[in-house]
């Protein structure tokens, strides 16, 4: 079997709720899927994270024109080829992301040709069901708009929830991560993400005024390049730190691990190389004795990869799932998401169990 042509699709949908971080805000949700085909007649689906614009163009022009000829069905090939023969090594950015939304659609193509789910493909079924959290209540003025999302989230039966938080400094912050923790109630579980907005200083002193409100863990607090400060911060944290979505290969998680910088992993399959590699950093975290909760906030492409590799690892925990209308989400799976109090059953589909319906294209392709 041959890759014979590379379509990539550039979806966009305006946000129907708002979306405010620490380091800004956002209009739309755009999303880069790239269609795989092949000569067999057999297509798969991907996608790449990261600046649409720059993942687009590299999926159009140079990582799709070296896919062309290339046997789908060898996983190792595509990652040879594609990241580590190149002249000049591209560790990290948008050329890894490019890589990461070929090798996923390829895992599709493989699971179709053999009539199997990718978990299989994988070393099979670990985890049937899977958990989810909630990630999305977004920073408001008013926190009181926050707790509106707070209390949808509860009526659909999720028990963890992320909340975006740091667009002020910490100490006027903890109006809001209070109110959340008011709403949510002691028996539901609260993630704090701070999009890398904060210095290391603000961290500690967020850590100091904030964890009394007895959080799962805090989130990319910092510049993902600090290492040596990460480190730092997670040796005084009476909080568990997480971050992982802005690295890539298993290479820059294991500088990560060797900081000592995390306590949860969270590699996005569409940036840190795809599925098999994202395999390779589950595996080297459980050495390290670090779990594992992957990065999962864009399409139903990559939601359905993310559910795919963690029902086949032991150590993966938490599926991050977007409980907003902002994304192009459920309309990507064969057949629709099971989720009965809070838990996502894993599809026994063959590949990912997605596909692209023209009804998808001819509302969001762009």
């Amino acid at each position: 079997m041959k890759i014979t042509e590379i379509k990539v699709y550039h979806l966009q949908k305006k946000l129907s709720s708002t979306m405010q971080i620490s380091r800004g805000g956002f209009q739309e949700r755009n999303h880069i899927i790239v269609q795989v085909c092949t000569n067999s007649g057999i297509y798969g689906l991907g996608e790449g994270v990261g600046n649409a614009s720059y993942v687009k163009a590299l999926l159009k022009g140079p990582i799709g024109e070296m896919s062309i000829g290339l046997n789908p069905l060898n996983i190792n090939e595509i990652r040879t080829k594609l990241i580590d023969d190149q002249v000049y090594f591209e560790r990290m950015g948008s050329a890894i992301c490019a890589a990461s939304a070929i090798e996923m659609a390829c895992w599709d193509i493989i699971g179709k040709f053999e009539n199997k789910p990718v978990y299989e493909l994988l070393g099979g079924l670990k985890q049937k069901t899977l958990e989810a959290y909630a990630s999305d209540v977004y920073w408001e003025e008013d926190p009181n708009k926050m707790l509106e999302r707070v209390f949808a989230i509860k009526e659909m039966g999720l028990n963890t929830v992320k909340a975006h938080i740091g667009f002020k400094k910490p100490s006027e912050d903890i109006k809001r991560v209070e109110a959340i923790r008011k709403g949510l109630g002691n028996d539901h579980n609260m993630i704090i993400d701070l999009n890398c907005g904060y210095t290391p200083e603000q961290t500690l002193e967020a850590i100091e005024l904030w964890a009394p409100f007895n959080l799962t863990w805090l989130e990319e607090p910092i510049n993902p390049n600090l290492y040596h400060e990460m480190g730092k911060i997670k040796a005084q944290s009476t909080i568990p730190i997480a971050a992982g979505e802005n690295e890539f290969l298993v290479h820059g998680f294991k500088t990560l691990f060797d900081n000592k910088a995390v306590d949860i992993a969270m590699p996005d399959i569409g940036r840190a190389g795809g599925i098999l590699e994202t395999q390779k950093i589950c595996a080297l975290a459980q050495e390290y004795n670090i779990a594992v909760s992957p990065h999962n906030y864009s399409s139903g492409v990559l939601l359905a990869a993310t559910m795919q590799l963690m029902a086949a690892t032991k150590n993966a925990k938490l599926l991050e799932y977007d409980a907003s209308t902002n994304a192009v989400y459920h309309e990507f799976f064969t057949e629709p998401l099971q989720m009965d109090n809070g838990n996502i059953t894993v599809q026994n589909l063959p590949g990912l169990g997605v596909e692209l319906k023209q009804e998808i294209l001819d509302k969001y392709a762009i």
